[in-house]
């Protein structure tokens, strides 16, 4: 749930992660799926419901967890939670969001742990101990292009070649010693 920092209310109340004063508004939409506006006197500024909602997400939270928050500074990055923010139907605008105090605020404590659930099948632990560098994330190996583009059969030495160097010529030799 997330208070509002531009809406006129009548109740203020202050974000509980962060601290900062919000103006809580009754103004909902129902089928808001992410960034909701709270429904009453509690909750988090739009700024640590999207961090709330990033580290809840998988596989988002596992990497931010390897790599931390910088790349959030990137326009591409914003650009892509836009549109994410538009699929979901989110209460919450873009232009509210301020990226640079996200980064800013990232290690402090949220009031809940990260729970497993249909969108994310990490836990709070498996998060930290992949933060920490106690567990692996996601591998960082990038496989080799396929020498052969996708050809199943070989054919010729040279192909054989392709898949390991001299492997071909040493077959040739061996194919006409007999």
């Amino acid at each position: 749930m997330s208070g509002m920092l531009f809406e006129e209310s009548e109740t203020v109340i202050d974000c509980e992660r962060c601290g900062v004063r919000l103006k809580v508004t009754g103004r909902r939409n129902p089928k808001a799926k992410m960034l909701r506006r709270a429904d009453g006197p509690k909750g988090l500024c739009v700024n640590c419901a999207v961090h709330d909602w990033l580290r809840n997400t998988y596989p988002v939270n596992i990497l931010l967890a390897q790599s931390g928050p910088k790349g959030l500074a990137m326009p591409h990055i914003q650009e892509q939670f836009t549109g994410i923010m538009r699929t979901g139907m989110a209460d919450a605008m873009p232009d509210e969001i301020n990226w640079d105090l996200i980064i800013e605020n990232w290690e402090l404590p949220f009031p809940h742990k990260v729970k497993p659930g249909p969108m994310n099948p990490c836990s709070q632990k498996e998060i930290d101990e992949i933060k920490e560098g106690k567990r692996q994330g996601f591998s960082t190996y990038i496989p080799e292009p396929d020498p052969l583009h996708g050809k199943t059969t070989i054919t010729t030495f040279e192909e054989l070649n392709l898949l390991r160097p001299g492997l071909g010529d040493k077959l040739r030799k061996c194919l006409k010693k007999e």
